[in-house]
């Protein structure tokens, strides 16, 4: 049995995301394709546009026969974190055979060749990194930049510049350190670039998607499969944006004591200093990430650390969650009604706790059910700001 692997957000699913299934299926010749999920919330630090479980069922409907949950310690994090743990999530089903991913470039060589420069670390490279980061620059661009400065050549230093071969660097470095059997099949990226903010036809990039529902134009719906255009549309729920959050974000803040900041994941060398300040004065959320945002300090990076406050997620769980080699779950958000087989293979191969029920949650390890815990919460409050009945975690069916 073949069965492909696949780590998404689907913020929304989109015609590109259909590309990438079909071709992942088509090149591994695979019988089953096992997509994880981030939850409720995403990498970007801001709520997905829809919840979990109706992004999952999209995800059955574009043609995945299984869909896990991403645990929120791993969604709500860095490209390394993030691909760390969709890797050690795909590999504790036990029958994982390919990770696909979508990049800038197909060239497995390639990103391999840059995969094995970032993984070496050599002192030359420590110390030009140091140097960098002491310039004020974010980790992604110093990190770039001590490699320029090490002699690393201009196409190597070009593809580290394009988000999404960042990502497929660090599935790769992830599949090294923890599945070398797995395979990796890279699928080249179609239609517009990922920061792209202009909408360019059937397949346009997520970023221009996003803004475009926002807005309501109608044009979008090229971009999008009928069952997601649909929703995303024409009912007055959706897209979910981080305004209906801003409160309860600042609110949290505000509550939390010197220490619970200092706590967070990523903040860290007087960053705390700089958020304790700027939640006292700031009115609006908007005001708070203008207050702490910097060129070390990316947008994406604050939003993060803002969405673990309001989880309450600490750089302690995130550090107990990686160095524990049983904290992996599987929690079932969604399957096809063919996937009956390969759900059974997964119980008798599977070195993780394979949820569908509530009762399956019983005999979890303590650092398992604290990290439920935690998305747990974060349905709890995805439905508070929503207005909506969202079903509770691992109460209810599972979708099929």
């Amino acid at each position: 049995m073949r069965v492909v692997g696949i780590i998404a957000e689907y913020n929304p699913l989109h015609n590109g995301h259909i590309y990438h299934l079909e071709q992942a299926k088509a090149l591994t010749g695979a019988d089953f394709c096992v997509v994880v999920m981030s939850g409720n919330f995403v990498q970007r630090g801001e709520p997905a546009a829809a919840d979990k479980f109706t992004r999952a069922e999209w995800a059955v409907r574009a043609g995945a026969d299984l869909v896990l949950e991403l645990p929120s310690v791993y969604a709500v994090s860095s490209a390394e974190r993030f691909a760390l743990g969709g890797v050690r999530t795909l590999y504790a089903t036990g029958v994982m055979t390919d990770l696909s991913f979508g990049c800038e470039t197909d060239d497995l060589l390639q990103l391999q060749r840059l995969k094995d420069l970032l993984s070496s670390e050599t002192q030359a490279f420590q110390q030009a990194l140091r140097q960098e980061l002491r310039l004020g620059k974010s980790y992604p661009r110093a990190r770039r930049d001590a490699l320029a400065v090490c002699g690393a050549d201009a196409v190597l230093l070009d593809a580290l510049e394009r988000p999404n071969n960042i990502l497929a660097i660090e599935y790769l470095r992830a599949l090294a350190l923890f599945a070398p059997e797995i395979c990796p099949v890279p699928v080249a990226r179609a239609g517009n670039a990922y920061h792209d903010t202009a909408l360019s036809g059937t397949l346009s990039s997520a970023t221009s998607i996003r803004a475009a529902l926002v807005s309501g134009n109608e044009a979008v719906r090229e971009a999008l499969p009928l069952f997601v255009g649909a929703r995303m549309l024409y009912d007055e729920r959706y897209p979910v944006t981080e305004i209906l959050f801003s409160k309860m974000i600042l609110s949290t803040l505000r509550n939390m004591s010197p220490d619970a900041v200092s706590a967070l994941p990523d903040v860290k060398e007087g960053l705390e200093n700089v958020i304790i300040q700027a939640m006292k004065r700031a009115v609006t959320l908007e005001d708070f990430y203008t207050a702490i945002k910097s060129k070390r300090y990316t947008l994406a990076r604050c939003k993060r650390i803002a969405i673990s406050a309001l989880l309450g997620l600490t750089r302690d769980q995130v550090y107990r969650t990686i160095s524990d080699e049983k904290s992996e779950y599987l929690h079932v958000l969604a399957f096809s009604s063919k996937s009956r087989r390969l759900l059974s293979e997964i119980g008798k191969r599977c070195s993780a706790p394979l949820l569908l029920r509530q009762a399956d949650c019983a005999e979890c390890t303590p650092l398992v059910r604290e990290n439920l815990a935690i998305d747990a919460r974060s349905t709890d409050l995805y439905a508070i700001a929503t207005e909506t009945d969202l079903r509770r975690d691992h109460r209810g069916p599972v979708i099929v």
